[in-house]
């Protein structure tokens, strides 16, 4: 049983070190604020006097949106899973 507990204990923080490197191969704190720039830009109603413009930056927005919500997503699922192990690991 001990054994087994390490072994998942030593797997979430592998994964969680992965995650880590995710973010920085993908550069995600510059990606979050790319995004912001973006959502800006097409908050903007100047924005649609250029609809070649405004399709680019759509389509920019909407990739570097799915790097930074997925990134998010794995570092907020594994945050569970590691308080879900944790709590298991307390009941026993």
């Amino acid at each position: 049983e001990a054994e087994r507990v390490n072994s998942i204990s030593n797997l979430l923080a592998d994964l969680e070190r992965r995650a880590l490197e995710l973010r920085g191969i993908f550069d995600f704190d510059a990606k979050q604020i790319r995004l912001a720039e973006l959502e800006r830009a097409l908050e903007s109603p100047d924005v649609w006097n250029d609809a070649k413009r405004a399709q680019e930056l759509g389509r920019e927005k909407k990739l570097v949106d799915g790097v930074v919500n997925t990134l998010t997503t794995i570092a907020a699922k594994l945050t569970d899973a590691k308080e879900l192990f944790d709590l298991a690991r307390a009941e026993n």
